[in-house]
């Protein structure tokens, strides 16, 4: 059982403030400066650098600490423009480090009975219908090769913190690409850029291309990921959430490090999963897909300000991405 969610916490790193986290969180969030204020938990982002440091304050050593991330259906616009409209929440660790537990790994562990296995297949198809993905800015644009059956490779942003807790580094996205290319001679490979790369803020990995540039076609303009996972024959991932996204997708999956969605026998996965991950019976799709969107996530409604279920935000972002076609 986890444990009492905090009335009050104190955050562990300095940034802007983040406009719905309360609402989020149904909680007072006390900013840096206030920290010598009585406070019931601390809130971590992630793995972010200076988090560390912060728990080792003489005052924080008896607190409770939580982490939180973006939520995997995060907001219409990217992070630097629009506050999130998910967050999760872990009193254990956090979802993208594969080096320890987290409470997502448990969630899914857990299991899920008849009625939560229906609620993640439905879902599964709202997320297809209303076309959403964890950002949803991009335009349904035509891609270089939109509508012809292609391989997916998605790059990631240089640093990352999912890639080194991930288990992966600079190497990993250099066999992802070869295995694509071996695996798949007769189809074209499409290598997708992340969104902060194609917006000038952050670097990728695959400045050169060297000998695998003639087969290789480069999507260096945004897209809204639907729009390519629909018509990819496979999807190779590092540890993107394009990987868990494809699965929504129905797509088979390739993982060259180990994200929240591989190592449960639902994926083809370059590294061994940890064994924390094994359980007695097969994980479902439908039960990750339970585990990840509605056991673990925490919604905010737009209209209303206040906490919703996964279904009325994905039908929400559904309706604004289709006024923005009309």
């Amino acid at each position: 059982m986890s444990p009492p969610l905090p009335h009050r916490y104190g955050l562990c790193w300095y940034r802007r403030r983040m406009t719905t986290l309360e609402a989020l969180l149904e909680a007072r969030v006390v900013h840096p400066p206030l920290l010598g204020r009585r406070v019931d938990a601390l809130l971590a982002w992630g793995r972010k650098r200076g988090t560390a440091r912060a728990l080792r304050w003489p005052w924080a050593t008896d607190l409770p600490v939580w982490y939180a991330e973006d939520g995997f259906l995060r907001s219409v616009g990217l992070g630097h423009r629009d506050p999130p409209l998910s967050i999760v929440l872990d009193p254990i660790g956090i979802y993208y480090d594969a080096t320890a537990p987290s409470g997502l790994e448990a969630l899914v562990r857990a299991g899920h009975d008849a009625a939560q296995q229906a609620r993640g297949e439905a879902l599964a198809r709202q997320w297809r219908a209303a076309r959403v993905s964890k950002y949803n800015h991009a335009p349904e644009a035509a891609a270089p090769l939109a509508g012809e059956p292609c391989v997916l490779v998605v790059d990631q942003t240089r640093g990352d913190a999912s890639i080194h807790c991930g288990l992966a580094d600079e190497r990993s996205f250099r066999r992802m690409l070869e295995a694509a290319l071996d695996e798949h001679p007769r189809f074209p490979v499409l290598l997708k850029v992340h969104p902060d790369v194609v917006a000038g803020r952050k670097r990728g990995h695959f400045d050169d291309l060297g000998a695998a540039a003639s087969r290789v076609h480069v999507l260096a303009t945004d897209a809204h990921p639907p729009s390519l996972l629909e018509s990819a024959q496979a999807v190779y991932t590092v540890t993107s959430q394009m990987g868990f996204e494809a699965l929504l997708w129905g797509r088979p999956v390739r993982s060259f490090g180990m994200p929240f969605y591989a190592g449960w026998g639902l994926t083809g996965d370059d590294l061994p999963a940890p064994t924390r991950r094994a359980t007695p019976q097969p994980v479902a799709l439908a039960g990750l897909v339970h585990a990840a969107l509605i056991d673990y996530p925490r919604y905010l409604d737009p209209d209303t300000g206040r906490r919703c279920e996964a279904e009325r935000l994905i039908e929400w972002i559904g309706i604004r991405r289709r006024s923005a076609a009309t």
